[in-house]
């Protein structure tokens, strides 16, 4: 099987979607992951039809991220809650109409560290756990990120808390995103890597250091080639997503982190 390279549209949030795909394919890359607040915007985003056009005039396979901007699925405001899962399951609702091979889920984060912290995992169970089924409705597969490893806020940052979730919601598939910058450490990276093994359906690729997250690969500090060699050891075979700031959107730039991705790959 091809190994398969993509990249986030957020990279050129300020430019239109369509052209950030057109984009994307020019660079070289396989796969774009289209975040919905990119394809939502009013001025710089784009219908189903014209999305779906735009991938297979660009040849490109698609992901979908999950809306982020002003919203959390545990929220303690109710009608926050439930306006943001509205709008997560219209995001699954795109990422079917466009034949998406997944989308990536954010699980949400306290409001404050003084919350209760059963009543935030309990509506953290009941809103994955709604997210699971309807996407498991709509043919959907559903992938669940871990989250930033330094914030206090954060209840799902490793493999043991994304197991929990998983066993608390029921659901006996375990389909996740692991983004190395939120774990910040190699070894932590390479054992999460080990425990979840083949629940690895999705993975984002940038580099980071304890202070700083998504930065270009080899301009922080992960060892970055022996954690996609423990990918390969557990038959990894979903796309290598890159998520790394490019300043001023930088095409030739964004060719340069193409080039230096494959290269992690090279003995």
């Amino acid at each position: 099987m091809a190994m398969l390279f993509g990249v986030t549209t957020m990279t050129f949030y300020h430019r239109p979607i369509l052209e950030a795909l057109e984009i994307i394919a020019t660079c070289g890359f396989d796969c774009a992951e289209i975040w919905v607040d990119h394809a939502w915007d009013d001025e710089r985003g784009a219908s189903v039809e014209e999305l779906k056009e735009a991938l297979v005039k660009h040849k490109l396979e698609s992901t979908i991220h999950c809306p982020i901007m002003d919203i959390s699925i545990t929220s303690p405001n109710k009608g926050i809650r439930e306006e943001s899962l509205r709008q997560t399951y219209q995001a699954i609702d795109l990422a079917r109409d466009l034949g998406s091979k997944l989308i990536v889920i954010h699980p949400g984060s306290k409001f404050s560290v003084l919350e209760d912290s059963k009543t935030h995992w309990a509506n953290q169970v009941d809103s994955i756990r709604r997210i699971l089924a309807y996407g498991k409705e709509q043919g959907v597969l559903i992938t669940v990120e871990n989250m930033d490893s330094d914030k206090e806020i954060v209840s799902v940052k490793c493999w043991e808390d994304l197991d929990r979730l998983f066993a608390d919601v029921g659901s006996k598939e375990k389909w996740v995103t692991l983004d190395v910058t939120h774990i910040r450490d190699t070894e932590k990276t390479l054992a999460f890597i080990e425990q979840a093994g083949s629940n690895i359906a999705h993975f984002h690729l940038s580099d980071g250091t304890e202070a700083k997250m998504h930065m270009r690969i080899g301009t922080g500090e992960l060892d970055l080639r022996r954690i996609v060699a423990a990918l390969q050891q557990v038959d990894y075979a979903g796309v290598w997503s890159l998520e790394c700031f490019i300043p001023n959107n930088n095409e030739e730039q964004l060719r340069e982190e193409l080039k230096q991705a494959k290269a992690l790959f090279a003995n």
